[in-house]
């Protein structure tokens, strides 16, 4: 059993801590880029292929290559050249923002070509530049019939630059659109070199260069291109929105929980409030108007004091149900505990074992008490606790759905009275699934969940929407709602827990030669004081045969033996091609190289 009992009217911080988290993991997502961060499609902001002479028959081909992933998430560039000019050779690769490792294989339609990390993936804008050498290109012919890029692009290019520099060409010929196509743009002279820019290259279209080449001439290679305008990062800003937008959903149901689940209590004062009464209906059966207050959770605490006694009429296990307003183990080992309190059970440790037999006012229970023992014992005359046995597990269940029958008729909540199965308005797989949902948001199938919320407005309705629920699970644990009856009770049992939490040796003592010594225990293992209560046990004068022999504090001490009774054990298990001639360049597709780009 849990040590620690929430006090009347408080509320575990953890909460808060848990709605704050959820809070901050939406902002974190937000920032990371999972939500909020937009919908770009894929597409290439710009290119620029440098074309020159290498060896006899060769080309040395550069291409910087500015490429934004958008929000898709790639390992990098895919290249595919054909080997019509011969395999690729010489091929190096760099990028200032990304992952530039090789990866070279051969397929069905040429040479692969993969920058990139395989166990890593990247997004939104970076530039990669690809150096690669064509080497039967059939310069030594004195013709160059090039294609610069193929008709099988699948993106986009914004700006695609074609740089000829290292020959001087006779009749420049350029062909740009689908296969077979001829002209469309221009082979312009640019100082030493010859230059091409397409404003934006439309996905199919390609691109074939030619010409008569009657000079080399030694050129240097131009700079590469300046990067390419960055797109506007927003995720700081939505990060930092999401924090007050989570807070307001999150501070929305704590208020409006906090005042639903205000409790009723009779007006007057603290006494009042603690020891009132209802009062007689009247002649006619018309019950009387009561004067009550509503006063939130967190006020009554304000209202209980110190009392010596527990309240009478109210079992231990009922009293943990007004402090706790929630039903389960604890409240059943608080029975047991009060079984033991009147002698109804016997306790003791023999041999570091707990064991329960019939004790001397076994025949003074009520009928129900005693079939529940009755079914425990099954006719031997004790029960050694510590290992799982069906017939404890059953009346386990039984207690806990006779508590939850004594409660509904009760009269002591207005509102929402507790039960087994409401675990305090806090659903732990609810729990989980928000948890999960934020915190591991970056695992694949979550991400792909969370991809509807890429636009910056529903990234704030996620924001909203998260910590709106994330509260509405855990500040449940408010709405139910004391009756004045209710208030009264709970007030002085809040009160009696006071004093068991103070308690010195002295009150030990007072209570052993009043005869209540077990009743005390009992009541301190099922409001949460059984440690407090121990100590000042443990500082007193009482013999020791009183404090280690029936006493219920052995359903504290001994908690894991009597839990493993009624908790089903876990289950365990085992367990290239040559050149082939024909190049002309007189059209797109005419030429050699080309082939496609994109990611992978």
């Amino acid at each position: 059993m849990g040590q620690t009992v929430a006090m009347l009217g408080r509320m575990s911080p953890w909460r808060h801590v848990f709605v704050a988290v959820v809070i901050l993991g939406c902002s974190l997502l937000a920032l990371i880029g999972i939500i909020g961060g937009g919908l770009r499609p894929e597409r290439f902001d710009a290119k620029q292929v440098t074309v020159q002479p290498d060896g006899p028959d060769g080309v040395r081909i550069r291409e910087v290559v500015d490429q934004d992933f958008g929000t898709s998430k790639r390992h990098g560039l895919e290249r595919i050249i054909p080997n019509d000019f011969g395999e690729p050779i010489n091929v190096t690769a760099s990028s200032p923002d990304a992952n530039a490792d090789i990866d070279i294989a051969q397929v069905d339609t040429g040479t692969r070509i993969r920058l990139g990390d395989p166990n890593s993936t990247v997004s939104g804008q970076h530039r990669y530049v690809l150096t690669y050498t064509l080497p039967n290109a059939r310069m030594s012919t004195g013709k160059l019939a090039l294609d610069i890029i193929g008709t099988t692009e699948k993106f986009e290019t914004g700006r695609f630059e074609v740089v000829v520099t290292g020959m001087t060409l006779a009749d420049p010929t350029c062909n740009v659109g689908a296969a077979g196509a001829v002209g469309g743009c221009t082979l312009t002279p640019s100082g030493t070199n010859y230059t091409v820019v397409f404003e934006p290259l439309k996905p199919g279209q390609g691109i074939t260069i030619g010409g008569t080449v009657t000079d080399n001439p030694e050129v240097a290679l131009a700079e590469l291109p300046a990067l390419p305008a960055r797109h506007i990062d927003h995720r700081v800003a939505l990060a930092l929105a999401l924090l007050p937008v989570g807070f307001a959903g999150a501070a929305t149901v704590f208020l409006i929980d906090r005042r639903r689940g205000r409790n009723e209590v009779f007006s007057g004062g603290a006494a009042e409030a603690a020891y009132g009464t209802l009062p007689a209906p009247s002649a006619d059966g018309t019950p009387a108007a009561v004067p009550v207050s509503l006063v939130a959770d967190s006020r009554m605490a304000s209202m209980a004091t110190i009392e010596f006694v527990p309240p009478k009429g109210v079992e231990p296990w009922q009293g943990a149900v007004l402090l706790k307003e929630r039903i389960d183990n604890d409240t059943v080992t608080a029975w047991f505990s009060a079984l033991a309190a009147r002698e109804v059970i016997t306790l003791d440790k023999v041999d570091d074992k707990l064991v329960m037999g019939s004790g001397p006012k076994y025949a003074s229970a009520p009928a129900a008490d005693a079939a529940h023992l009755a079914q425990i014992l099954d006719g031997k005359p004790s029960f050694e606790f510590g290992t799982y046995d069906k017939n404890f597990a059953e009346v386990w269940k039984s207690v806990k759905a006779d508590q939850d029958e004594m409660i509904k008729m009760s009269g002591w909540w207005k509102r929402l009275a507790p039960n087994s199965s409401s675990g305090g308005g806090l659903s732990s797989a609810l729990v989980v699934a928000i948890f999960a949902l934020v915190f591991l948001g970056g695992a694949s199938v979550l991400s792909a969940l969370l991809g509807v919320f890429k636009l910056w407005p529903l990234a704030v309705l996620f924001g909203l929407a998260v910590p709106t629920l994330a509260a509405l699970v855990v500040y449940g644990a408010m709405l139910p709602a004391l009756s004045a009856t209710g208030s009264a009770l709970a007030l002085r049992t809040e009160s009696f827990r006071r004093f068991l939490m103070a308690s010195e040796g002295k009150h030990v003592e007072w209570a052993w030669k009043q005869g209540l010594l077990r009743e005390y225990s009992a009541w301190a293992v099922s409001l949460g004081a059984a440690e407090a209560w121990g100590k000042a046990l443990a500082h007193s004068n009482v013999p020791p045969t009183e404090i280690s022999s029936g006493n219920p504090l052995l359903f504290y001490t001994m908690a894991s033996a009597f839990s493993h009774s009624y908790t089903v054990p876990s289950s365990s298990g085992a367990g290239g091609s040559g050149f082939s001639g024909g190049f002309s360049g007189g059209s797109v597709g005419g030429g050699g190289g080309g082939g496609s780009s994109g990611s992978w």
